[in-house]
């Protein structure tokens, strides 16, 4: 419950999925990192505002990296990397019918929605399984999500 009114005080301050998606596993973490916040914005409203591949799909990527990319010359990226992805794709395509951010949020344009308004509930509600799927992910592969 904490999560979802979380994740709904940040898009009423105007962040977006892909964002929003970030910023809660960052605050678990106890790090502000306002640089990676920012280029998240990058995949607002289907990469770019093109309503293609929804920043839920995208950003759950970016934190699967988080845990197991590489992230210095000396680091290897975990071979898990990948399945998390699938898996995490797989599950939200199953789930919700599509991938694309103009399908499931029913509008021909995505430049209908106002980030400074927040989202429809139904990004809400995606927003918040999304979530809770990639805590559930990290875990099976062991990672513990904090």
């Amino acid at each position: 419950m904490e999560d979802t009114f979380n994740m709904f005080k940040l898009a009423s301050q105007g962040f977006c999925c892909s964002q929003i998606l970030i910023i809660m596993d960052l605050e678990k973490k106890g790090i502000e990192n306002k640089d990676l916040v920012k280029s998240m914005m990058g995949l607002c409203g289907g990469i770019g505002g093109s309503g293609k591949t929804c920043g839920l799909i995208s950003g759950g990527a970016c934190i699967f990296g988080l845990y197991s990319g590489k992230g210095s010359f000396d680091e290897t990226k975990d071979d898990s990397l990948n399945n998390m992805i699938m898996e995490y794709i797989q599950w939200f395509e199953a789930e919700y019918g599509s991938s694309n951010c103009n399908d499931l949020i029913e509008m021909d344009s995505i430049k209908d929605v106002e980030y400074n308004n927040g989202y429809p509930v139904k990004c809400g509600n995606l927003m918040t399984q999304s979530y809770k799927k990639i805590k559930d992910i990290l875990k099976k592969y062991g990672y513990t999500g904090e």
